[in-house]
């Protein structure tokens, strides 16, 4: 059935579609010359109604994708707009589409990883590392998120340990370097130290732990 819009519909439908196009003009500026999400805010233009919002730029790229279901940074940079804005398995789809093209990408791999643990399931999170540490065996992100997840999902001190070793080892100028010092060295310390039940109430993590997952994120 045809319906005949009113005026007021014409200049709102006019004004959305203004809306999307501007979308997608900026999310295309920030891409030009970068295949990150991160851009030197200087290169960038924002529209004169402000930077669009999260849910702009999900229209955009859907918009894009609709014409071009296979397009690979549209179907990255949605997952990424879904991870920022707390939506971790709608996320975690938009990035496997991507793997579905691009199987070996450590970054993408990673970050639909850390969707995972963020949805409560660290053997799904730890299976996503060690696919993208195949690809990239020495990927600082991948074995930092990895540690996280042994220790705080797993409860597994050694193998965190071994994964932060790691880490140190293969990735010198780490920036964190001597924060994941000292969790090692708070691992050696508490493995040393002799079994005792906890006070009632007290934290059952490793001291620094807490500081950890809160930092626990996608690639910087």
């Amino acid at each position: 059935m045809v319906v005949r819009q009113s005026p007021v519909g014409v200049i709102i439908a006019c004004a959305c579609c203004l809306g999307v196009g501007l979308a997608i003009g900026y999310f295309y500026g920030k891409q030009s010359g970068n295949a990150t999400v991160a851009g030197n805010p200087a290169q960038v233009q924002a529209p004169a109604t402000g930077e669009p919002s999260l849910l702009q730029h999900e229209m955009a790229l859907k918009s894009i994708l609709a014409s071009s279901p296979r397009d690979l940074n549209a179907l990255t940079q949605l997952g990424n707009v879904y991870y920022d804005g707390g939506r971790f398995a709608e996320a975690a789809e938009a990035y496997g589409r991507a793997l579905d093209i691009d199987p070996k990408n450590a970054d993408v791999r990673t970050d639909r990883g850390t969707c995972y643990w963020n949805m409560g399931q660290p053997d799904a999170a730890l299976a996503e590392f060690a696919k993208a540490l195949e690809t990239a065996p020495t990927k600082a992100q991948t074995l930092y998120n990895m540690g996280v997840v042994y220790l705080n999902g797993k409860k597994d001190s050694a193998k965190a340990k071994a994964v932060w070793e790691k880490l140190l080892a293969t990735n010198p100028d780490y920036p964190d370097r001597t924060k994941v010092q000292e969790q090692i060295a708070s691992l050696g310390a508490a493995e040393a130290a002799p079994a005792r039940s906890p006070a009632p109430g007290a934290s059952t993590q490793s001291p620094g732990v807490e500081d950890l997952v809160n930092r626990l994120k996608k690639k910087p």
